[in-house]
């Protein structure tokens, strides 16, 4: 399987980076964040992964975020 660099970025730095291996570079995301990614639009807070065979080669995701619910019930 390949490996890839997976960097998490904030406002336009690095703020951590992990080495995954991983079928595909999605996987790799999804198994460095341990959280469900989909494509980049234009989020502050992004991943970027790199074939670590061809460093030229990048792709972007992003964390989906997922609502939180709050209870609205009363006191029982």
């Amino acid at each position: 399987m390949p490996s890839y660099e997976v960097e998490e970025i904030f406002a336009g730095k690095v703020i951590v980076s992990h080495k995954i291996v991983a079928p595909t570079p999605f996987r790799a995301a999804k198994l460095a964040t341990n959280r469900d990614v989909t494509l980049r639009n234009s989020e502050v807070r992004w991943i970027r992964v790199f074939e670590e065979d061809r460093r030229h080669r990048a792709y972007e995701y992003t964390v989906i975020e997922r609502p939180q619910f709050v209870s609205r019930a009363g006191p029982s």
